[in-house]
């Protein structure tokens, strides 16, 4: 009998930290869904069962606002946290009045990105 791996999406423009952030999932036992924008996590069509939405703010085109009010409406049971470098407490209340679980300030600590997807 295998245990079934938890599925994290993860919505972010820079490559770098959407692969970082998918080899520590990977490493800590998730399954990570890797998106490079919005637009691309609102095409894939496997969104129940998922565990949690990460998602960045700051994203050309679509902007993870925008993701987050489309998500909310679409799938209100859904987990979301938002991620953004920008440290401005109105981004933090925009966020959280908008329906996300908690908003990561990057870089992002291990141990934060832990709490949020068990939490």
């Amino acid at each position: 009998m295998s245990a079934v791996k938890k599925s994290v999406a993860i919505v972010d423009d820079d490559e770098v930290l959407l692969e970082a952030t998918s080899g520590f999932l990977e490493a800590m036992g998730y399954e990570p869904l890797p998106f490079p924008s919005g637009e691309a996590f609102l095409n894939f069509d496997q969104k129940e069962g998922l565990t949690l939405l990460l998602s960045d703010i700051n994203m050309p085109g679509m902007s993870g606002f925008e993701l987050l009010d489309i998500v909310r409406k679409k799938h209100p049971e859904m987990r979301i946290v938002m991620m953004t470098a920008l440290k401005d407490e109105n981004i933090i209340r925009k966020a959280l009045a908008g329906g996300a679980q908690a908003l990561l300030q990057k870089p992002i600590l291990a141990d934060d990105l832990v709490k949020c997807i068990e939490g």
